[in-house]
């Protein structure tokens, strides 16, 4: 008898269990109206979001007391919608829900649609609530986390130009609870490319009342990697303190990937920047900045900020060994190989769309083979047009100035260059440029200029001046003194007499004008032992060809001709490839005698 009531009480109990299971697994529906009301006293009806009433509300007490809302839209203060959710869970508070209120503790958006604008507060840091350190944050105390299934953020800011969306949104953001640190994890698709957002918040209420906070956060994914350690500022002028770095793998996928065009001034893909930042409103400067560009490494500082509207940047680095080549390519073809100066357009143009002073400097500088040491030069880029500068730099022995400017005018290039290489070895230097023509010590000017839209349009455009001064040194494959004394017996053999050794020069001055691609011979003196010269005529860069006569005579230990001096004159003539060597007596009159003078390129 007592088993068959034990047995009946069990079942009985089982029956209660299960029925209050049921109830409390079962929906139960809400007053939206209600809800919504609820919900914004516990968000704190002055803080900084609004709950609208949603489509449907049902309440399940188990496994854990929560809410289903069916289209739950939050907005800000100024009623623009931040997160819009076709369904999201609240799990509540029990002790909340025991004095009748529904405060959440966890909430769980699915496919929500968020959007962050970042003209308006907090982001914008004008928001004239945080001034007031009295009123509460937009969240519940008891709130400790949000996780996010699904979700599309859409990116904008109409000061920046800037409307993008961010698919597939991922992940979770723990910490609301007063005191703790807000963590966030989320991983994404952001225009095909997946990326991963870490990020953690010292003190949200340290924001709200408008005082700094320290924040750290990364991102990390195919195209870039960026990380952040630093403070988040408060206030209505902030100061943004933080070290930073960012690496690049491809800057013209980067540029693709954000719907920009690379800079066509530079031809390195790969960046790498590590600084420590300072930003304010409408500046931001990287000091003491590590920058890694095609595998070369630099060291300095850089500010960026916006000038009557127009961004400029300027900053300072310093390198041990620097290249140009791979920076911003190789040098444009000047002549087509057996066609003469090349047609082809120059496919470099000064960018408009900002301003740069860039002040660097080297202990090594590769300039297209070339070595400078210890060079120090500038780049400044305004309102389109390009000035690079060479301070100073070591060169051959000697010591190399020079300043070049590059402007479009319409289709065309303007450039402009000067320069001076003084106390050179000019030996090494002419054969550095594959012309191993002389010998010696001394000093260039140059200041040129021209205008075309390719190297055969500024070849035949090309003016100024050049100024050679040499001292001992020699002209090689034309010995004049070895010429002067068989013409005194013979008519000579270019070939033979000519062309055996070279000419030793004490001084040897070349000054030359060039007006539309003519080089005028204004002054050419070679003074030697027993042997003086001058070169007279003119070399067409158009035509790419040679007419000059050299005169040569004997000459006494002081320097003056004697009456029995052997007289010599000769023409070069013809293509710069195989130009024609013609002897010349003092009544012009052609001798048979004709070479082919050294090939130059």
């Amino acid at each position: 008898m007592k088993m068959r009531r034990a047995a009946a009480w069990a079942g009985v109990v089982v029956v209660v269990a299960a029925a209050m299971a049921a109830v409390g697994f079962a929906p139960w529906p809400l007053t939206t109206k209600q809800v919504a009301e609820n919900l914004n006293s516990a968000f704190d009806a002055s803080a900084r979001v609004r709950w609208r009433a949603p489509d449907a509300v049902t309440f399940r007490a188990l496994p854990w007391p929560s809410l289903r809302i069916v289209d739950a839209r939050l907005d800000d203060a100024l009623g623009a919608n931040l997160i819009l959710a076709p369904e999201a869970r609240l799990d509540l508070s029990i002790g909340e829900l025991m004095r009748g209120r529904l405060t959440p503790t966890r909430a769980v958006l699915i496919t929500p649609i968020m959007t962050l604008d970042l003209d308006r507060p907090p982001l914008a840091l004008r928001d004239p609530v945080t001034a007031d350190a009295g009123k509460s944050g937009a969240l519940p105390q008891q709130l400790a986390g949000i996780s996010l299934r699904n979700g599309v953020l859409r990116v904008l800011s109409k000061s920046r130009g800037l409307d993008t969306i961010i698919e597939n949104v991922q992940g979770r953001i723990d910490g609301f609870a007063s005191g703790d640190r807000i963590r966030l994890n989320v991983s994404a698709i952001w225009r095909d490319a997946p990326i991963a957002i870490s990020a953690s918040l010292d003190s949200l209420e340290r924001v709200e009342r408008g005082e700094p906070s320290a924040l750290e956060a990364a991102l990390v994914s195919p195209i870039a990697n960026l990380s952040f350690s630093g403070a988040l500022p408060g206030g209505g002028a902030p100061n943004l303190e933080a070290e930073v770095s960012a690496s690049v793998p491809s800057i013209k996928a980067l540029a693709r990937f954000v719907g920009r065009d690379p800079p066509s001034f530079l031809a390195a893909d790969d960046l790498a920047v590590a600084a420590k930042l300072e930003a304010t409103g409408n500046e931001a400067t990287l000091a003491d900045a590590t920058v890694t560009i095609a595998g070369q490494t630099l060291q300095g500082a850089l500010r960026a900020a916006e000038v009557d509207g127009r961004p400029a940047v300027s900053g300072s680095f310093d390198a041990d060994r620097l290249a140009i080549a791979p920076l911003i390519g190789p040098a444009p073809p000047l002549i087509d190989r057996g066609s003469g100066w090349s047609a082809r357009p120059f496919a470099i143009a000064p960018p408009r769309d900002f301003d740069l002073d860039l002040r660097l400097s080297a202990g090594h500088l590769d300039v297209y083979g070339r070595e400078l040491a210890s060079a120090a030069g500038s780049v400044i880029l305004k309102d389109g047009v390009l000035t690079a500068n060479l301070v100073d730099a070591a060169a051959y022995g000697g010591r190399l100035q020079g300043e070049g400017r590059v402007a479009c005018e319409g289709e065309d290039l303007n450039v402009r260059a000067r320069g001076q290489l003084a106390a050179a070895d000019f030996g090494a230097a002419f054969v550095d440029f594959g012309w191993p023509a002389a010998t010696g010590q001394g000093t260039i000017e140059f200041a040129l200029e021209t205008t075309g839209r390719s190297p055969v349009a500024a070849a035949a455009g090309l003016g100024g001046s050049v100024s050679l001064k040499l001292e001992q040194g020699a002209v090689s494959g034309i010995n004049l003194e070895e010429a002067l004394r068989r013409s005194q017996r013979r008519p000579i053999d270019v070939a033979r007499d000519m062309r055996i050794g070279g000419t030793a020069f004490d001084t040897l001055h070349l000054d030359v004008a060039l007006g539309r691609g003519i080089v005028h011979v204004v002054n050419g003196a070679l003074e030697a032992q027993g042997v003086g010269a001058n070169l007279q005529g003119q070399i067409d860069l158009p035509a790419q060809a040679w007419d000059l006569r050299v005169n040569a005579m004997q000459v006494g230990a002081a320097g003056q001709e004697s009456p029995e001096a052997a007289h010599l004159s000769f023409d070069i003539e013809g293509p710069w490839s195989a130009p024609a060597i013609r002897v010349t007596d003092d009544r012009d009159e052609g001798q048979p005698a004709l070479d082919k003078a050294p090939q130059t390129p």
